[in-house]
């Protein structure tokens, strides 16, 4: 009996053992998948506040009746991101956009001073689970565990270039807005908030020499209250130092800060990001070129540390 006593309860000492280690495990498994989902709420909050710039526009005024078409393609990419004080920590995931633009533009005005256009935006995403895994997944719509991928045209709207002084061909100003297409709330999650945004650019290009030219743009970008998501106003600027190779290639360095702004119950300076990259623009033929170039995003605070990979083509009738 004494046998069969210990025996007993030495199996509900292991049973019990066994509960507690149960229990501990599911708890450990409990507050991983909290400090997954405070990434992902981490990583939503953010994507509420971005809206990132393609900073290569074209500046010039099309003739009457010419027409200009432009294919922007960006895929950026970070498994970092810039805390309140500006230093790099992990995220712990991956997260990778793909956003592509078709801008179409056409003079309407004989004095070769006035373009409208329209614009129409694309983004794909893809917040990865496994921080190594390739920003080209991007493009693989197939995921696991808790990885999110998401597609759509998010948006589109009219814009209009001007050239605002007659005899001043190095100043222009470019202005849109855009509406969104209203994506369904699981792809907002993943691709950024559906609100309309307005945009406005100052263009100038001043030549240095007969090889050598700046080209600045000043932008400022508004986009309203979304549900909890808090207006934003970006204002970047840009610098592009381009040299001529006679008579198809440029070559060109790119300088891009890019200061967010939030209002709350007030307008706050809450993050930005600035970014260095290279690139080069060839003059296939008379009616095509390409523009290709990387940035990295070397500072910041509140913002991730993206890699940006860009291709452009645009078109212009004769």
């Amino acid at each position: 009996m004494n046998y069969i006593m210990r025996s007993y309860i030495s199996i509900l000492l292991f049973l019990l053992l066994l509960g507690f280690s149960g229990s501990a495990q599911d708890s450990t498994t409990d507050d991983h998948y909290k400090q997954i989902e405070e990434k992902y709420r981490h990583i939503r909050d953010s994507l509420s506040l971005l809206h990132p710039l393609i900073p290569a526009v074209s500046s010039v005024v099309l003739h009457y009746q010419q027409l200009e078409i432009i294919f922007y393609n960006s895929l950026i990419t970070a498994d970092k991101i810039r805390n309140n004080q500006g230093e790099l920590t992990d995220l712990g995931l991956r997260v990778s956009y793909f956003y592509s633009t078709l801008q179409f533009t056409y003079g309407v005005s004989k004095n070769s001073r006035f373009n409208v256009g329209l614009d129409v935006n694309a983004i794909a995403g893809r917040i990865d689970e496994d921080e190594g895994s390739s920003p080209l997944k991007v493009f693989d719509t197939q995921v696991t565990g808790r990885s999110q991928y998401a597609r759509a045209v998010t948006s589109f709207g009219p814009r209009i270039r001007w050239r605002p002084f007659k005899g001043d061909y190095r100043f222009t100003i470019q202005s849109s807005i855009s509406f969104p297409t209203g994506i369904p709330y699981e792809k907002e999650q993943v691709l950024g908030p559906n609100r309309i945004y307005f945009l406005a650019q100052a263009l100038y290009n001043q030549p240095l020499s007969k090889r050598m030219f700046l080209f600045t743009q000043l932008s400022l970008q508004y986009g309203g209250q979304k549900s909890i998501n808090p207006s934003i106003l970006i204002t970047p600027l840009a610098a592009y130092l381009s040299f001529l190779i006679p008579k198809k290639t440029i070559l060109f360095a790119l300088f891009n800060y890019v200061p967010i702004f939030t209002q709350d119950k007030n307008w706050s300076y809450s993050r930005y990001t600035f970014q260095i990259g290279g690139g080069v623009q060839y003059q296939i033929s008379k009616k095509f070129l390409v523009n290709g170039y990387y940035t990295n995003d070397i500072k910041g605070k509140n913002y991730q540390g993206f890699n940006n990979y860009n291709l452009s083509i645009r078109y212009a009738s004769r």
